[in-house]
Formats: structure tokens, C-alpha cells, sequence
């Protein structure tokens, strides 16, 4: 019975932690917009932000309407603070899209952060980026919260562009759809 107890109160501690960053949205579009055309725009603007040696598309499936796509985020540091220079490095970024005839769902998500080290320090990696307000324990040294907000600001600037730009592609016809 107490081993039954503790598993349900760790269960239970797990399911309580803070959660991963993600940034999902339901756009309604036009409802006579197929899914077919909403595939079109949105594999073109994937092709466009995930063609670099740093990322690759995991998922096309213009059947199922979806696209999955990763890549990296270059992390620099906004503002100097002891230790800023350990933290510096990639973090790695998951997008996904789901279409639908008249709707498209978008995720930003799955947000891992590998500090590079610098001079005189060893890398600090912070990995999964949650919503928790404190710095988790990095794998090296102490957590400092001024470099867990900046990296969730960096995070930030960087998913609100590319949400802005993705919006714009897909209120565009796809050129197969222009009567040319």
C-alpha cells in the first residue's frame, strides 16, 4: 500500500511541474479554402525557414495535412551578467502545422537549449524550456534566472516573427492557384 501511495504522489508531482513552452494557435481562414490549398501555402513557407543545414522536415503529409519541420535558434546573450558567456549556444526549436478546408493549426514547441561554453566556463545547458518563472538546474553550475529570461525572451522575439510571417503566407494564394 505505501509503494502504491508514493508512485501516485510522484505521479502526481510530475503531472504538477511546470509545462514546456509552446506557442499553438487555430487560425480560421476562409471557408471556402481547401485543404490542399492551405497545404500548398504552408509547405512553401516551411521550404523557405527550414531549408537551412541547421534544420530539416520531418513530417509532408499533404494526405493527413500536415508538416513538421525542426531547426536552431542561435542564442546570443542580450545583456552581460556572470556567466553569460556559458549559456550561449543553439536551441533547437520543433514546428509543426495541421490543416484543415478553412483552418490551419499551428505549434512552436519542444524547445531545447544547449549552452556552447565560452572563455574560461563550461557549457551550461539549460535543455527543455518550460513556463516555470525560476532557472531549473542547469548541467553545470549554478542556475541564474537572468539567463532563463533571457533565453525565453530571445524564444519569444524569434516564434512572434516567424507566427507574423507565417500568417502573412498563408493569406496569400499559392501561385498554382493564380489564374496566370
Amino acid at each position: 500500500m505505501k509503494k502504491i501511495l508514493s508512485m501516485l504522489i510522484i505521479s502526481v508531482g510530475v503531472l504538477i511541474s511546470a509545462q514546456d513552452l509552446k506557442y499553438e494557435e487555430v487560425i480560421k481562414v476562409d471557408s471556402t479554402i481547401t485543404k490542399n490549398e492551405l497545404y500548398n501555402r504552408a509547405r512553401t513557407w516551411v521550404k523557405q525557414n527550414f531549408n537551412k543545414k541547421t534544420s530539416s522536415i520531418d513530417v509532408d503529409d499533404e494526405v493527413l495535412g500536415e508538416i513538421s519541420a525542426s531547426g536552431i535558434i542561435d542564442y546570443r546573450k542580450r545583456k552581460s551578467y556572470f556567466g553569460s558567456a556559458c549559456v550561449e549556444g543553439p536551441i533547437k526549436i520543433k514546428f509543426s502545422i495541421y490543416l484543415k478546408g478553412g483552418r490551419y493549426k499551428y505549434i512552436f514547441h519542444s524547445f531545447d537549449h544547449k549552452g556552447s561554453g565560452g572563455y574560461g566556463c563550461r557549457n551550461t545547458d539549460y535543455g527543455i524550456v518550460t513556463n516555470d518563472e525560476k532557472a531549473p538546474q542547469p548541467s553545470w553550475g549554478k542556475p541564474t534566472d537572468k539567463a532563463w529570461n533571457d533565453i525565453k525572451a530571445t524564444i519569444k522575439e524569434n516564434v512572434e516573427l516567424n507566427i507574423s510571417d507565417l500568417k502573412q503566407a498563408m493569406n496569400k494564394k499559392h501561385e498554382t492557384s493564380n489564374n496566370w
